[in-house]
């Protein structure tokens, strides 16, 4: 995959933009009629009767049989990836046809299908109409002979053509990082390693950018030398405890995503004040906003330019986990593409710790950490804690069980360490095994656990309270509470600090007693 910047000409911006509305209708369009064939498949007895058969193993005559049933009752109403291509196809009608190319059009109807698809099997959520506003996100071919393609002229890549005639330049190469970046996608291009070309919309600010992006046929560049070590994580809600052979240390999840997060809830703080300013008929008599669609469609300038704020507030808060995620991993991968962790259920983070799940993003690195481990020649090795029970464990074989509160392994055998970086210590000796059942189950290696220890000085210890690697002056930052403070609060606050500021004044100047009444 290359990246590279657009530079369109207000001219070009209207072409670009009409054609992005044309793909919103035609992708809006294919998706309802694949939510109109899902429903049709899920009336039909026929499914019911497909449910109804023996799985068996895979690859067996009944589990083929089964898939053929199931393939069989999509195909009766329609509900397959051919004919949702073969409509969006059709679609191409009157001015449609001269904004939304072929190629682009069944690209559109594939991913409305597949949302539906992943719905349908309980893969993921409802799919969602793109609204007027918003628009589509990108469109792209389907290969290199599309519409979307790279323009080369004299041999040098100048932009991204989308039909004939009509070019959007690339931006012009400025620092040194750009060189060789640029210097890699013209080799690329000049050697027709170009699969197909995408078109990405991106709002920043009240600004539409456009971005190009070529899918190659190429190995990723490796900008990092990768390691040869087995790297162990410990994940938790804010910060990842690693070990690997030579190292063990404390990081961040998303390092200085705190100032995003401050800003972010200023902007829905106001949005929400100026929410109920200009529709109170939205919320009840105990300030609760009512269920259903909000009413609030006139909105004012300023609350306009709220909602453009508290958008771009999310992308930033978005590309900054992204980077840091990046820069955590690239160090992890110079230690060694081979990765453990616990395999965690991170949505049932979110009703634990809401706000750091939502600002440090763990399950978002542990699927990013999957796809850069495995294309550095490694993998990520996820082991069960039901069986592993590594918090609760320690080298001596004792389990004892912990809460959550308690942040220190403390063992009857000496054994003294942060929980979570031992944790992240015995993850490297869980090994997958067989049962008698012929169930494979993770275990850990108790003895080589223990012999491990034996020479590692670095996991015993007390934890501080900052990460081994962060700066000295770093300061742990708490949430306020959400929502206004109420006036009984504050009034009693205010009432604490004008006493304390009475005792402090007391204490500077003491009154002495008079005479009169030292002598009585």
């Amino acid at each position: 995959m290359a990246s590279w910047p657009l530079r369109p000409t207000p001219r070009d911006r209207g072409v670009v933009e009409r054609r992005f509305e044309g793909g919103r209708r035609v992708q809006n369009a294919c998706l309802g009629e694949s939510v109109r064939r899902a429903a049709a498949v899920r009336a039909d007895p026929a499914l019911a009767a497909a449910r109804a058969m023996p799985r068996g193993e895979p690859r067996s005559p009944a589990a083929v049989a089964r898939a053929t049933a199931f393939r069989a009752v999509n195909a009766a109403h329609g509900f397959t990836e051919t004919a949702l291509l073969t409509f969006g196809s059709g679609l191409r009608q009157a001015w449609v046809r001269d904004q939304v190319p072929a190629q682009e059009a069944q690209v559109l109807a594939r991913r409305a299908f597949q949302a539906v698809q992943r719905y349908q099997y309980g893969l993921g959520g409802p799919p969602r109409f793109k609204p007027f506003p918003r628009g589509l996100r990108s469109l792209e071919a389907k290969d290199g002979n599309g519409a979307l393609r790279v323009a080369v002229r004299d041999g040098v890549p100048v932009g991204l053509q989308w039909t004939h005639g009509f070019v959007i330049r690339f931006a012009p190469v400025r620092t040194r990082a750009e060189h060789v970046e640029w210097a890699r996608i013209a080799d690329h291009v000049g050697a027709g390693r170009v699969r197909h070309a995408r078109i990405v919309r991106t709002l920043v600010g009240t600004k539409v950018t456009y971005r190009a992006q070529l899918v190659l046929d190429a190995p990723a560049p490796v900008r990092h030398p990768v390691g040869t070590e087995m790297v162990s994580l410990d994940l938790g809600p804010s910060t990842v405890d690693v070990v690997s052979d030579s190292q063990a240390f404390t990081v961040p999840l998303a390092e200085g995503v705190t100032t995003q997060t401050a800003r972010l809830r200023r902007l829905q703080r106001r949005l929400d004040r100026q929410h109920r300013a200009g529709s109170p008929a939205c919320f009840d008599a105990r300030g609760r906003h009512g269920t259903g669609r909000c009413q609030w469609t006139a909105r004012s300038k300023n609350a306009a330019r709220t909602q453009r704020q508290l958008a771009d507030a999310h992308r930033r808060r978005a590309a900054h986990v992204a980077t840091a995620h990046g820069r955590l991993l690239n160090r992890l991968l110079a230690l060694g593409p081979h990765l453990r962790a616990e395999a965690l259920s991170y949505v049932a983070w979110q009703k634990t710790f809401p706000r750091s799940v939502r600002d440090h993003a763990p399950g978002a690195f542990i699927a990013a950490a999957r796809r850069k481990a495995a294309g550095a020649g490694g993998g990520l090795y996820a082991y069960s804690p039901w069986t592993t029970a590594l918090s609760q464990m320690c080298v001596c074989g004792r389990r004892v069980k912990k809460p959550l509160r308690q942040q220190v392994h403390r063992c009857v055998c000496g054994v003294t360490a942060p929980r979570n970086r031992f944790s992240a210590f015995l993850g490297r000796s869980v090994h997958r095994t067989v049962d008698a059942r012929d169930h494979t189950i993770d275990t850990l290696d108790v003895a080589a656990a223990a012999a491990a220890h034996a020479t590692r000085h670095d996991i015993a210890g007390v934890p501080t309270s900052r990460p081994a690697d962060g700066p000295a002056n770093q300061r742990v930052h708490r949430h306020r509470p959400a929502g206004r403070r109420s006036v009984v609060r504050q009034a009693a606050r205010w009432k604490h600090h004008a006493s304390a500021r009475a005792d402090r004044a007391g204490r500077a100047h003491p009154v002495h007693p008079t005479p009169t009444a030292v002598a009585a």
